[in-house]
């Protein structure tokens, strides 16, 4: 039979779930609305579960792959979910129950940093280190095949790196100076915003900023070149203590491609111990199925 496997990505809003075999095949995915109550949700997800299996009858069911967004302890315990207002909430348990197979779960970002690890933009790695340039700044980071986690589930978070720029602008987390305040699309765009014409547009975008920069409007080339250093200089840190094969760059602001790739490789290449600095940089190849994959890879990968 077949051996199948569910990548399963629970969101603010809605849930990704997908059925992916062995071999790395996407067999089915569905999206639908994240209920508000806990109890509902895993009793929806469970229901979507059993309803793609019959599907697919002749297929042996190995496991589910769970992301959050939030910290998770031992592949089970998601100590806070703000977006989903959980605490202290054990999903593999929750969902095991109902759905009567194993189940395991991570953070989103992380994730999906192992899904790009195994059919993505790290395929052929161990050893990676994902950002995900959004709204915010996200993250995974893998070793030997495996998610760092951390003691408290709190690896990875690669967008809360204090880096030298904007050291007095605050950060969503209620710190200073994070990379998330000058390299996420937010922080591009409040930047962007004191000089024209950005200061007197109504809606400004990241696509925006780099369409001038690609103009070649002064002001616009410095704040993304602001931002690409601010990445780079990140990735030089985090390269120090993981040593990574391949840096990944995701999320929207990746949409950019190599205006944003390029300066960033470059900054990391100009700081990078040389130890260090054998690094290959490129996008991240899965999008919103990353954490589908991810999640499939928990019981597909060998760590070992």
């Amino acid at each position: 039979m077949k051996q199948v496997c569910f990548g399963i990505d629970i969101g603010g809003t809605t849930v990704k779930l997908g059925l992916v075999s062995r071999e790395g095949e996407l067999m089915d995915k569905r999206e639908f609305p994240t209920f508000r109550d806990l109890s509902a949700t895993f009793d929806d997800i469970a229901d979507h579960m059993r309803q793609v299996l019959a599907a697919f009858p002749d297929c042996q069911c190995v496991g589910a792959g769970v992301g959050v967004p939030g910290p998770v302890v031992d592949q089970s315990l998601v100590t806070i979910c703000v977006n989903l207002g959980w605490e202290n909430v054990d999903v593999a348990q929750e969902l095991s129950r109902r759905a009567g197979i194993p189940v395991r779960a991570a953070n989103d970002a992380n994730l999906a940093a192992l899904g790009e690890m195994w059919q993505g933009g790290g395929k052929g790695c161990r050893n990676l280190v994902l950002f995900t340039v959004g709204t915010g700044i996200g993250g995974g980071i893998i070793c030997d095949g495996r998610i760092v986690a951390g003691a408290t589930g709190g690896g990875g978070e690669v967008g809360h790196m204090t880096v030298p720029f904007h050291s007095d602008w605050q950060c969503a987390c209620g710190r200073k100076g994070c990379l998330e305040v000058t390299s996420s699309a937010s922080g591009i765009i409040r930047a962007a915003r004191a000089f024209s014409p950005f200061k007197e547009m109504e809606k400004v975008t990241a696509k925006d900023v780099y369409d001038a920069a690609a103009a070649g409007d002064k002001n616009a080339q410095a704040v993304v070149g602001e931002a690409a250093a601010a990445l780079g200089m990140a990735a030089v840190t985090v390269s120090c203590v993981v040593n990574p094969e391949v840096i990944l760059l995701g999320g929207g602001v990746s949409a950019a491609g190599s205006a944003l790739l390029d300066p960033v490789e470059a900054a990391f290449k100009a700081g990078a111990l040389p130890a260090c600095a054998d690094v290959r940089f490129a996008l991240a190849q899965l999008g919103n199925n990353a954490g589908i994959f991810g999640g499939a890879a928990m019981f597909f990968t060998d760590p070992s």
